[in-house]
């Protein structure tokens, strides 16, 4: 696969996926048609980015494209799929954004990131109307909370300097789900609630940090119980109690180190209990649901 974008996205979702289920060259190639292979990697093999110079390798692109179609019903495209494409309506694309998001966040700049990843996109103005302006923080900040203590500083704009200081996390309050947080704005105090949907359990001094509530696992002697293959986050979820599912139908869709993934039925059965639903985080091994044969 040529490492360069977009394709580089492929090469590393596709090493990611083997790395963390173990997998040798073999057991990827003989059981291609079931392994919850990364989205990416399935719409390349069904020619998304078009045909790659050399061509594919098989047995393994027979062996994913097994079972899997496109919205309308082929195996894979034929040539360029940008040739099929119709064109793309911007005006209606931009109409749209702004009745969904209103017209102020909504610039022409937003409109083309829509279009070329709708739903990254979506995730994200989702993600800043929960947390703001999140790119203000520095870096280090984003990617690594503070701790009771830890000050920073940040530039909101022209002018707009402020020294921000987290002075305490309090205990979780298991009545309204929250947890009380005191920050020093420019050395004046500041104080807000926040919900934690974490465990009591306090695993930080200060009363900052908590272990996420345990999930159920799922049991690997039954076929039907449906384990999540890494840990991620539930983007989907396409299954209820009760209803009947075939063997390698999509069940779930997670997204998981930039990547994501379909869930499938190992079975064909019906569902008898459903654990997880959209935006819920799972780790490895957590039960998805069962599936009665």
């Amino acid at each position: 696969i040529p490492k360069v974008t977009p394709s580089s996205k492929v090469v590393g979702d596709l090493a990611q996926f083997i790395i963390s289920l173990k997998l040798t060259e073999e057991d990827l190639i003989m059981n291609a048609s079931t392994l919850p292979l990364p989205q990416s990697v399935v719409d390349y093999f069904q020619g998304g980015l078009g045909p790659p110079p050399g061509g594919y390798p098989e047995p393994l692109r027979s062996n994913v494209l097994r079972g899997r179609t496109l919205p309308d019903g082929r195996p894979c495209f034929e040539g360029r799929p940008g040739a099929e494409l119709p064109p793309y309506d911007f005006d209606k694309a931009e109409k749209d954004l702004k009745e969904a998001f209103g017209d102020a966040r909504i610039t022409f700049r937003d409109v083309l990131s829509h279009a070329l990843y709708p739903s990254v996109f979506k995730e994200w103005m989702a993600f800043e109307k929960d947390y703001g302006a999140v790119q203000n923080l520095p870096t280090n900040v984003f990617l690594r909370p503070l701790k009771p203590g830890d000050e920073v500083f940040v530039t909101l704009g022209v002018g707009k300097d402020h020294y921000i200081r987290l002075a305490h996390i309090d205990q979780y309050d298991e009545d309204l789900g929250t947890r009380a947080v005191t920050l020093e704005v420019d050395g004046e105090r500041w104080f807000m609630r926040t919900p934690d949907d974490k465990t009591p359990e306090l695993m930080a001094a200060g009363g900052g940090g908590a272990v996420k509530k345990r999930n159920e696992k799922c049991d690997p002697t039954d076929k039907g119980s449906l384990g999540c293959p890494m840990p991620g986050v539930i983007v989907d979820a396409y299954c209820e109690a009760g209803d009947k599912v075939d063997e390698g139908q999509t069940l779930f869709k997670l997204s998981a180190m930039k990547m994501e993934t379909e869930i499938k039925a190992p079975i064909a059965g019906s569902i008898k209990r459903v654990m997880v639903g959209a935006g819920e985080n799972v780790d490895g091994d957590d039960l998805l649901c069962e599936i009665e044969a």
